[in-house]
């Protein structure tokens, strides 16, 4: 399903639960999609609705999603413990940045949120996020969610049916003011559209930093880091050990000693150069 390297990202993902000790079920679709699902054209990114529903049929209760470009970095257990205490996990946005950025004009037209609305709701991550489908607060989530990625409208981001790979980038991206003239929209975001307005719309707001961006320095991975989203951006993906190695020892016995180094190089240069 997708991409080649998605399969290699499952894989690794797979990988990664079993080092840090996860013992629950991991349920992935590799292959096909649950029964049902539209096409990535017509409903960008609604598969992950669809994949928490037949997760629920199958009788479980609770259901982390995690990308397949994500792994493990540590034990889980906290992540499960937040969703069984809060109903739900939605982790911060690790970028700072508002719905109202990345949502087209005609999916807040769908919702009637105004652009000023939408700039003050958090956005919210949909590359990992956990739902207690015991609780009622997560039950309405999903019911909600699911029910506007499929409306034809909001995760597609135009009313027009999309046609091509590019216009599926130009809404993505709003290249070319494809969905809004508004300077401040950046682009489309799908179902982190859909998860924000239905996660305003109960109350719910992000609030666990357990998720971190390698790519992303300005947030860099601390120890209380659980999940990492390791985005690939070829054709072959960088293996777990390599992951693990940056994160566990070159960053912090290598790259951070050799950075505070400089550093006082430099501030020994301005002494020199004063004195």
């Amino acid at each position: 399903m997708g991409k080649p390297v998605f399969k290699l990202t499952l894989q690794r993902l797979g990988e990664s639960l079993k080092r840090v000790g996860f013992d629950g079920d991991y349920l992935y679709w590799d292959e096909s999609l649950p029964s049902g699902c539209p096409n990535q054209f017509d409903a960008p990114f609604a598969f992950k609705s669809y994949c928490f529903i037949k997760a629920k049929e199958l009788g479980y209760e609770q259901v982390l999603w995690i990308d397949a470009p994500c792994v493990a970095i540590r034990n889980l257990a906290p992540v499960f413990r937040s969703i069984e205490q809060h109903g739900y996990v939605f982790f911060n946005n690790n970028y700072g940045q508002m719905m109202g950025q990345w949502s087209s004009d005609d999916a807040l037209a769908m919702n009637n949120i105004s652009r000023e609305e939408a700039l003050a709701m958090p956005e919210i991550p949909c590359s990992v996020l956990g739902l207690n489908l015991r609780s009622d607060l997560a039950s309405n989530f999903l019911d909600g969610w699911h029910q506007i990625m499929t409306d034809g409208i909001t995760v597609k981001g135009i009313k027009e049916k999309i046609k091509t790979w590019d216009e599926y980038q130009e809404i993505f991206w709003n290249h070319k003011s494809r969905i809004s003239q508004d300077p401040r929209v950046c682009g489309h975001r799908c179902d982190q559209v859909a998860a924000g307005i239905v996660a305003h719309r109960l109350g719910m707001q992000p609030y666990s930093d357990y998720l971190k961006d390698i790519h992303y320095q300005e947030k860099p991975v601390k120890r209380n880091t659980i999940i990492l989203h390791h985005r690939e951006f070829g054709e072959s993906i960088t293996p777990l050990s390599d992951i693990y190695y940056r994160v566990f020892f070159k960053t912090p016995f290598v790259d951070k000693p050799r950075s505070f180094l400089r550093k006082l190089r430099r501030v020994a240069s301005g002494f020199k150069t004063h004195a």
